[in-house]
């Protein structure tokens, strides 16, 4: 606070200048101080009457209040200020006033006597104090500077005004925003130079306080939104004091474990683990730890996940612990890894009668809640059928989960399906790891090529299928799970068990309700539209457009056998848009040669039945060598297979079209293999 602010020049030297600044509109330099001239300058060039002096009632009363309202929180935090400063001021004339920032009075604190000295010149509540209004006062010129000042006497360039002196400051908000202005009044004879840093100490502490108070605010709001997320979260919450009592526990935590848990230790709460609380004591956190919790409801298998609470000094002082259900964790991840159906009926594509009733049985088996065994040759869609079974059964808003059982290393197999407890095994991962029983829980569980399982595990999963619980390897408690099975194989399975290689048992366990999907070349009259459907996708994967497919190709594909049935097909149709990447159309020369026919006379069978010859030969030699060794070859299998061409054709790798034509080159009839 600069001294100018507050020095005055004696009375005679003083009303010498203003009579003469008054007359003649300037003074010689040093007669006031600098804050003063500036302002007299000012007020004459705003024409303001230095005979005049008297506030003026700025606004009707409702807009006056409508300002109080406005300035709510000013006022609210001022006021004790003012009291307070009244009270150091109290029988010394003087009045504490509160303006706004545009310098109308909003509230006054003082004397009677004094009050009613001061409504002489309307300095009072509503008044407009602003230095064009009334000259240089407290108030206005505190507001021009935006620092305090003290104005005493003739320093007022209004005559009405010079038995009065004014110390005031003005109030800045933490944006630097000039929200009102404290000042103290009296008369002159009662001025006293640090009644102006009485006035600024208190501006001080009002702006302190309304720091303050925005902080808290803040806070407020803050814990308020930390409050709602704690309780809205679908983790279950709790947090424990320093001695690990639960002080707050959220609605999904005591929709878990129950009412009335607050207060209780948290031993006793997750006692399925005791050391938890014991590393949280000690500032150890802990992440997805898995746990049993015993609640009024029964045991729940948890994720549980927690962290030190530290004070000050940094030292632990309570904790907070998050559980969720392991199952949620489980959909979760489901989703995330893509382990949920795609397909339904819908999506399988064809209309003859052998499809139609393979889609009836399965809607069929959709409905019910037994297990299911599909049944059908590789590439006929087993795990589309799956899938829309999944989805038109109760279960559809469960997980669905796939894993096939020819696809794993024999020593794998067990740990994918009934997952492990940590350090069960050498390179087992930290923590453990579900299985798919439990990652399929409350959905279904699809196991393709259900015969290729080994037989120690067909009886683990007898089992399974009977208990409806597993244990994990390396683990001993046992976890229920609610799964339905879908299996699917293209092998006979009662041949298998007649050649020991399924259980009986669990034979008539899978295979309830039993789905045949038709081969490909059963259902010849569907090739057309799956050949369209597949293009179709084929094309939109790789950005291309076909505008025409030949009708003698189709015809050509329709004549083939199929092996490898609609996995074949889509085979096919992706080598006949690599083999031209420019075609627009496609057409019978666009076909692979071993189905179009092409360039197919009695070359050597390239089948992995025989290896080539190790001697050397001359070529003609070895041609006629290789010729007579493949007519065996067909002979022989046409005999093994009772004259069945599909699986002599399949069992060499070749179509059925081509071991005709190899038959007649030969000259083999089925006639001549039963003679």
């Amino acid at each position: 606070m600069s001294s100018n602010n507050v020095l005055k020049l004696p009375a005679p030297t003083l009303e010498s200048a203003w009579n003469q600044f008054v007359r003649t509109g300037s003074i010689q330099p040093g007669a006031v101080r600098s804050e003063i001239l500036r302002s007299w300058q000012r007020c004459h060039e705003a024409r303001v009457n230095p005979c005049g002096g008297n506030g003026r009632f700025a606004r009707e009363r409702r807009i006056v209040e409508q300002a109080r309202r406005s300035h709510t929180e000013l006022l609210a935090i001022a006021k004790p200020f003012m009291d307070r400063l009244y009270r150091f001021v109290a029988g010394s004339r003087l009045v504490v006033f509160l303006s706004d920032e545009s310098g109308v009075i909003l509230e006054c604190i003082g004397d009677h006597e004094i009050k009613d000295n001061a409504s002489k010149v309307n300095l009072v509540a509503g008044t407009d104090w602003r230095e064009e209004a009334v000259g240089t006062n407290g108030i206005g010129t505190a507001i021009k500077l935006r620092g305090p000042i003290q104005i005493s006497g003739m320093e007022h360039y209004c005559a009405r005004l010079h038995s009065w002196t004014c110390s005031a400051a003005p109030i800045f908000n933490d944006c630097g925003e000039m929200i009102g202005v404290l000042q103290v009044s009296g008369p002159s004879s009662e001025v006293h130079l640090h009644t102006l840093g009485m006035v600024v100490a208190a501006v001080e502490a009002i702006r302190d306080q309304i720091r303050i108070r925005k902080k808290n605010l803040e806070l407020n709001r803050l814990n308020g939104s930390l409050n709602k997320i704690f309780h809205i979260m679908s983790d279950g919450a709790l947090i424990t004091d320093g001695d690990g009592a639960i002080s707050h526990v959220n609605r999904a935590g005591e929709s878990l474990l129950g009412p009335g848990v607050e207060g209780k230790p948290i031993e006793q709460v997750l006692s399925g683990n005791p050391l938890i609380w014991k590393r949280l004591r000690h500032g150890e956190a802990y992440t997805d730890v898995e746990q049993i919790i015993d609640t009024p409801r029964g045991c729940v298998h948890c994720l549980v996940t927690g962290t030190t609470l530290r004070n000050d000094t940094g030292d632990p002082n309570g904790a907070v612990v998050f559980f969720n259900r392991i199952n949620k964790v489980k959909k979760l991840v489901n989703r995330l890894s893509g382990a949920m159906a795609s397909f339904g009926f819908s999506d399988i594509i064809g209309s003859s009668l052998k499809l139609r009733e393979a889609i009836r049985a399965a809607k069929g088996a959709a409905a019910g809640t037994s297990n299911v065994l599909i049944l059908g040759e590789s590439g006929t869609g087993k795990e589309l059928f799956a899938q829309a079974i999944h989805n038109h059964s109760p279960r559809r808003d469960g997980p669905f989960v796939a894993l096939n059982c020819a696809a794993l290393p024999r020593e794998l197999i067990a740990s994918e399906l009934f997952g492990y407890t940590d350090g069960a095994f050498t390179g087992s991962k930290k923590g453990g790891r579900p299985g798919k029983f439990e990652m399929a829980d409350g959905g279904t569980l699809f196991l393709d090529e259900i015969g290729d399982m080994p037989l120690d595990q067909q009886a683990i999963l007898l089992r399974v299928l009977q208990d409806r619980t597993i244990i994990r390897i390396g683990g001993d408690h046992v976890i229920p799970v609610n799964v339905r099975f879908v299996c699917a194989t293209n092998k006979d399975l009662l041949e298998e068990v007649q050649k020991g290689n399924f259980r009986m048992d669990l034979y008539y366990r899978l295979n309830v309700l039993p789905v045949k999907v038709p081969p490909l070349r059963e259902r010849i009259g569907d090739l057309d539209g799956l050949f369209h459907h597949l293009l179709d996708k084929i094309c939109a994967r790789q950005g291309r457009h076909i505008e025409h497919v030949s009708e003698k190709m189709l015809q050509q594909l329709a004549r083939h056998d199929w092996p490898g049935n609609v996995r074949e097909l889509e085979n096919v149709i992706e080598k006949m848009l690599n083999a031209d990447h420019d075609a627009t159309r496609l057409a019978f020369r666009h076909l692979p040669e071993r189905i179009s026919g092409r360039n197919m006379g009695p070359a050597v069978c390239s089948s992995p039945f025989y290896p080539s010859q190790e001697r050397h030969f001359g070529r003609r030699e070895k041609e006629m060598t290789d010729l007579l060794r493949e007519k065996e070859l067909i002979l022989k299998l046409l005999s093994g297979h009772g004259g069945n061409v599909s699986k002599v054709a399949r069992e060499m790798g070749l179509s059925r079209n081509t071991i005709y034509r190899k038959m007649r080159f030969y000259r083999i009839s089925k006639e001549q293999v039963f003679q």
